[in-house]
């Protein structure tokens, strides 16, 4: 066989196969508080068919939580030692965590892992976060603004854990190594592909159930591009004051596709929809818009009065560049409220 044949051949060959190493990226560091999630997240990364060398899983304190790390403390201490995924067990979830660290996390390119077990009853329409991910194994406490669910005994690997801690890590190792895989993903197209293929995707939310329920690893590694992952809205809360003005404090879902967050006006409680929608059907069921964030990357907030005596509800959609709309979830239906009938 002739140099040029056989350099040929292995110019083919590479073509070939190089395709699959470029699907994998630079390795992503993943930091725990508690040295009990190690063996759930490692276990985690060995399920997937990575290990230490794709996904590097190390614990920022030393001695099983001691000192333990609060969350301003905990992202320093990632950021140090290059993590861009952080997982814990604090034990006193509430929905309002999403919006005191949003702009802290996403500046920093950053994602939080965090067991849900809230203190406190959470409100009903507490949205899902944008920011953190949370987490509690089926069968332990559900409530409003749980991201997932989790089985026991989830790819009956080494995992596995019968405790909200365990799936918490369990869930940060198998995101990272959906990163790692899919490394033009972000952190918001990772969750958005794991809510995608939760067990609850098709009915809706539903914060009494884990809220999209128990994700799907696999079926997340098979999506490709974040760009065809379906949209979702940003997780919005209210706030009434005098007057018939109403502040929302706005958090957007920054997946790769997202364009603008969008405000529409009802005149009454629409029902959800679980598909994506266009301005006409949002208009057909008496949507009027009110504000576009077009560009505007960063959480927002936004004022508006309803004239005195009226009677509405509010919906936050993301929109994407090609002019769909997020689907409406129940807990993005917000009202209805009715203005006094005088301005005080």
């Amino acid at each position: 066989m002739s140099g040029k044949v056989l350099l040929l051949i292995v110019a083919v060959a590479l073509l070939v196969v190089t395709p699959r190493f470029c699907q994998a990226g630079t390795p992503v560091r993943l930091r725990i508080n508690t040295l009990h999630g190690i063996e759930n997240a490692r276990g985690a990364v060995l399920d997937a068919g990575l290990g230490p060398a794709q996904v590097s899983v190390t614990a920022s304190s030393e001695h099983n939580g001691r000192p333990y790390l609060v969350p301003d403390a905990l992202l320093a201490d990632g950021l140090a030692h290059g993590a861009t995924i952080l997982s814990s067990s604090f034990s006193g979830w509430n929905y309002l965590y999403d919006s005191v660290g949003y702009r802290k996390l996403v500046d920093s390119g950053v994602v939080h892992v965090y067991a849900y077990e809230p203190r406190r009853t959470q409100p009903l329409q507490a949205p899902p976060p944008a920011a953190f991910v949370t987490v509690n194994r089926l069968g332990g406490e559900s409530g409003g603004g749980i991201e997932f669910g989790v089985a026991s005994d989830y790819m009956r690997g080494r995992g596995g854990s019968g405790t909200a801690s365990g799936v918490t890590s369990q869930v940060a190792g198998l995101m990272a190594c959906l990163k790692y895989r899919h490394p033009s993903w972000n952190w918001f197209d990772v969750k958005a592909a794991l809510r995608a293929t939760a067990s609850n995707y098709a009915t809706g939310y539903d914060p009494a159930r884990h809220g999209y329920g128990s994700i799907e690893y696999h079926a997340a590694d098979a999506l490709v591009d974040a760009e065809k992952l379906p949209l979702f809205g940003p997780a919005a809360v209210v706030r009434r004051l005098p007057g018939g003005r109403f502040v929302f404090l706005v958090n957007a879902f920054r997946q790769k596709r997202r364009f603008s967050d969008v405000l529409f006006l009802f005149p009454s409680r629409p029902r959800p929809l679980l598909k994506e929608l266009t301005l006409a059907e949002i208009g057909a069921m008496g949507g009027r818009h009110l504000f576009s964030s077009y560009l505007r990357r960063q959480s927002g907030v936004f004022t508006y009065r309803l004239s005195p005596g009226e009677s509405a509800c509010f919906v936050w959609f993301t929109q994407d560049g090609n002019g769909r709309y997020s689907r409406m979830e129940a807990y993005s239906i917000l009202g209805p409220f009715t203005a006094p009938m005088t301005g005080g």
